[in-house]
């Protein structure tokens, strides 16, 4: 059940009122207002109506199990310089569960069939983890641009990748403005992108922007984990599989992110349409084959079960944080009470038993990664 968060208060002020002025519309004390808003006691359910009407607001509202409709909507900041250099471990964990080698092999060989050297441009490319992949199965000769505008993983990058024999160059700017020093270099084979456009508010000019540094003939891919599949992706043995697929919430949390941001959690499933739209020719889209299986048979089923803890905020020290100024934060973004502590609850508990029978978990875990690519006429 989710707990009352009357908004007397800051409705009060919003609408200029004293709490004297409150008590004399409601009949009451000034004394019976302050006990309100302190807490101490809440309102007479006989006097809710009579509130909401002179707020201007629901019964719902009004009691904090939704959010108020004039409250200001802070937008998350994953789209903000800064943000991604601060989840480098975040990144390092999960990046790991993105791919099976052999499959970016048969990318490669059969699918994009590259059998001669590619000028490869890695757009939002972060510390240069798909190069890493990508680099020793090319056509030797290959070259690869890597643009973020994150100047810790840029950084890293630098660190990982510009020390090896690969042609392998760098850049800390933003896409959306990043220009190359010649000419020559604005036009590239292979165009791509890996877990960028669903956590980006502009994510169909980014795509545009990507086509436009494609040579005709040449290929925009986009590596994009589906939300819905991602959902669905989780099964820890001992836990209700329903349970860990339920989506309460997120749905309401993603609609308001789209409407008041522009970010769009579908733009995975959604890029083979877009591409076309764009004008790319040949356009298909593919599954990963990743599917994660974490088991103490597994000689590094330690390290495997720390990255999956830490990488989802499943720690004993995050189930630390407050969960009423947590459910604030989802509320701003469109779930109800509700929906934000029963999202909270549903985290706590699979959070409880991960940490609790640490030595003998067995989980499945895929992300659904989808492909998707197009040729440039």
């Amino acid at each position: 059940m989710a707990e009352f968060q009357f908004q007397i208060a800051p409705l009060r002020k919003q609408h200029g009122l004293s709490q004297q002025q409150l008590a004399a519309l409601l009949g009451v004390a000034p004394q019976t207002v302050s006990k309100w808003e302190t807490g101490v006691t809440f309102p007479d359910i006989a006097l809710l109506p009579q509130l909401s009407g002179i707020f201007g607001v629901s019964v719902d509202e009004l009691m904090g199990l939704k959010p108020l409709p004039d409250a200001a909507y802070i937008p998350t900041d994953k789209g903000k310089k800064g943000y991604w250099g601060r989840q480098l471990d975040y990144l390092t964990r999960t990046r790991s569960s993105f791919w099976n080698q052999d499959y970016i092999g048969f990318l490669v060989e059969k699918v994009w069939k590259l059998t001669k050297p590619v000028r490869v441009l890695d757009c939002g490319c972060g510390y240069g983890f798909l190069g890493s992949l990508l680099l020793p199965l090319l056509p030797e000769g290959s070259t690869y641009t890597g643009v973020d505008f994150d100047e810790t993983l840029i950084r890293e990058g630098k660190a990982m990748l510009c020390d090896t024999d690969f042609d392998v160059s760098l850049h800390c700017a933003d896409f959306m403005e990043w220009m190359p020093e010649k000419a020559s270099e604005c036009s590239y084979d292979l165009v791509l992108c890996q877990a960028v456009l669903r956590h980006i508010d502009r994510a169909e000019a980014f795509l545009e922007r990507m086509v436009s540094f494609t040579r005709s003939g040449g290929i925009t891919a986009c590596f994009e984990v589906d939300r819905e599949l991602e959902c669905d992706g989780l099964y820890i043995e001992g836990m209700d599989y329903g349970e860990l697929c339920s989506r309460t919430g997120l749905r309401s949390l993603w609609k308001k992110e789209r409407e008041c941001q522009g970010r769009d959690y579908a733009i995975g499933i959604r890029l083979p349409v877009l591409m076309e739209r764009m004008g790319l020719l040949h356009v298909d889209i593919r599954l990963n084959d990743k599917v994660r299986y974490i088991s103490p048979a597994q000689p590094d089923y330690e390290q495997a079960v720390s990255d999956l803890l830490r990488a989802n905020h499943w720690m004993p020290e995050d189930m630390a944080v407050d969960t009423q100024a947590g459910a604030e934060g989802f509320m701003n973004h469109g779930m109800s009470r509700q929906e934000a502590e029963s999202y909270y609850s549903r985290q706590r508990k699979i959070a409880s038993f991960l940490n609790g029978n640490r030595d003998n978990l067995s989980i499945l875990q895929t992300l659904g990664l989808l492909i998707s690519y197009g040729y440039k006429p």
